[in-house]
């Protein structure tokens, strides 16, 4: 019998093979099918950033309950290739099933207690459609047919995936998807221990972390969005050049990331909400602009969905190693948000909140996406997407028309002033990249320098006193242990379900995981210090321990006054941690401390 792999009885599949094997359109067969089949699915894919060549895998796991991570070891493996059987062949847990095409000599070693079911993909393909094209989608016929999933569900499916293809690519992976699921049905008494209950049909959404943020943007009024290609981020700009022009926005592809924030911060200034998506290199372009759109005060928000860097680095693998840049990154200093959605449904949320929040402060908000986060499917209830509150901002009412409109004026809460927009009467105002005084105008007085640098300081504080109402972590004041942890973006799921299990094992953490990076909820830090902390690990994607850098600098104090220890646990070999690595390692850093305390 195969051992639980979480809460919930969930069973985690990983399909693998030749980057010319279909291996995505396989998974997403699978993964689509078990949603509309009222199940939870969390996804996870991972390829190189080659058109032919290279390995790809795509993880599924599927459930009767929320997921927090992609899993650890599969369960079920189907295996396209030899290299796919050997590297995670030794992995699929004890009682589990290897599906794979026929291997002509020796067999490689797998974990006890496997079962290894040789299909003939290519044949079946071949005798069923005439091509060996279709091989995948037998595979995932023979999934289904195993986990004796609905196979009018999983023909939808593939009617849907492949229904805009030229010819009759629809119709040949119907008859593909029919044929596997007849030899998976046959051997289903092997699968009898991983198989589901039945659920009643229930509404939910399967979308990945981009389309989430393009949906996000609609909801949250933008209705301008340039952008460049970049992988990992290029979905967000295609959805939404096929959805914004039905509710009379537009999409425009620029030339290049710096034109496309141009476009953006232009579209502001007119009074239209604006979006750019990019990755850490196009971020790295887009540095002066930023600046721009600070210094004028126009709201504007930046998706980054990060990639494994410097450079080029690995344009197709995780890493959370551009925190650094999109907190301090300028010339001067320049008032910004970041914020870090945690899951596909935070990244709807945090799209929205980000929005909202440039247009009530008129600063540029950055949004810290990631690789595995804008490929991750993952199913979302539909109240989830409800009760999104909407910032609609107010622009200036001209009253007196002969008085002169100050469009940076000194505020007493340090709140911005309201702006106009191009055609007001009286409204008119200079917005540019040089110092200037309350209309705009360039002035290099020091005296007006120090009130506008200090206008914007008290920008900053505004927020800050803002976020102190609003949700900025999962901080429980009440929880008391000396063990903390804290994390931030995609990392912050699968640490969720690592304390799930440490919990299990004796050891109670309290946790802090904030969505808003910068400017640092203050006041939450410093009470989570002060709650008895003795030991505080912080995770991250990055080599540099950023998140930890930035904690230790500005919390020095508090932290030496509690007697707080900050250990970082970190990698940045391009693949997302999973909730058994990072139980590994905490683990491991308190048993080097020879300690182990237990939460109290």
């Amino acid at each position: 019998m195969i051992s639980s792999d979480n809460i919930g009885g969930a069973i985690t599949i990983r399909f693998e093979g030749d980057s010319g094997d279909g291996i995505i359109s396989m998974g997403k067969v699978a993964a689509r099918t078990a949603a509309r089949l009222g199940y939870h699915v969390y996804t996870y894919s991972t390829f190189l950033a080659v058109v032919r060549g290279g390995q790809v895998t795509f993880q599924l796991r599927i459930g009767s309950a929320p997921l927090l991570s992609q899993g650890d070891d599969p369960d079920i493996l189907v295996a396209l290739n030899r290299k796919a059987f050997t590297d995670a062949g030794p992995r699929v847990r004890p009682g589990g099933i290897i599906l794979h095409p026929s291997i002509r000599d020796d067999w490689p070693k797998t974990g006890p207690d496997v079962r290894m079911i040789d299909v003939p993909l290519e044949e079946l393909s071949i005798r069923e459609t005439g091509s060996a094209r279709c091989k995948n989608i037998v595979a995932s016929g023979i999934l289904l047919g195993l986990l004796g999933f609905s196979r009018r569900e999983g023909e939808d499916v593939v009617r849907e995936m492949f229904g805009g293809k030229e010819g009759d690519i629809a119709d040949m992976n119907v008859i593909a998807l029919g044929a596997g699921y007849e030899y998976g049905e046959q051997a289903g008494d092997v699968t009898d221990h991983l198989r589901f209950p039945v659920l009643e049909s229930c509404r939910r959404l399967l979308l990945s972390g981009n389309e989430a943020v393009a949906l996000g943007a609609l909801v949250g009024g933008v209705r301008f969005f340039a952008g460049y290609p970049i992988t990992p981020a290029s979905e967000i700009m295609e959805w939404l050049a096929a959805e914004m022009p039905k509710i009379g926005g537009t999409m425009i592809q620029a030339e290049d990331e710096i034109a496309a924030l141009a476009m953006c911060i232009g579209a502001s200034f007119g009074g239209v909400k604006s979006m750019t998506a990019t990755s850490g290199p196009g971020l790295s372009l887009m540095i002066e602009l930023l600046a721009l759109a600070g210094m004028a005060e126009l709201p504007v928000v930046v998706i980054d969905v990060q990639r494994a860097g410097p450079s080029t680095g690995m344009p197709t693998k995780e890493a959370q190693g551009d925190l650094n840049l999109a907190i301090h990154g300028s010339h001067g200093e320049v008032p910004r948000v970041v914020i870090a959605p945690q899951s596909v449904a935070d990244c709807f949320r945090q799209t929205i909140e980000a929005v909202n929040i440039a247009h009530r402060f008129h600063i540029p908000v950055i949004v810290l996406s990631s690789q595995s986060l804008s490929h991750r499917m993952q199913t979302i209830n539909l109240s989830d997407l409800h009760n999104v509150p909407l910032f609609e901002e107010p622009f200036w009412k001209p009253g007196v028309v002969d008085e002169q409109y100050k469009r940076f004026m000194q505020t007493p809460d340090g709140m911005p002033s309201c702006r106009s927009i191009p055609g007001m009467e009286g409204g008119m105002y200079r917005a540019g990249g040089l110092e200037h005084d309350e209309t705009g105008n360039p002035n290099f007085d020091p005296e007006v320098r120090r009130r506008m640098v200090e206008r914007r300081r008290e920008r900053m504080h505004a927020i800050q006193r803002a976020f102190h109402e609003m949700e900025s972590g999962e901080f429980d004041c009440a929880c008391r242990s000396e063990l903390g942890l804290v994390s931030w973006g995609a990392t912050a799921s699968a640490v969720f379900e690592a304390l799930q299990q440490l919990k299990g094992e004796g050891h109670t953490f309290c946790h802090l995981m904030p969505r808003i990076l910068w400017p640092l909820p203050d006041t939450t830090f410093r009470h989570f210090f002060a709650s008895g902390l003795k030991y505080l690990f912080v995770c991250e994607l990055n080599a540099t321990r950023q998140f930890a850098e930035i904690l230790r600098a500005r919390y020095t104090a508090e932290l030496i006054k509690h007697g707080v220890e900050v250990i970082s646990i970190t990698k940045d070999d391009g693949l997302p941690f999973t909730p058994g690595e990072l139980k590994t390692a905490i683990l491991k850093e308190l048993a080097n401390r020879a300690c182990e305390p237990k939460g109290m």
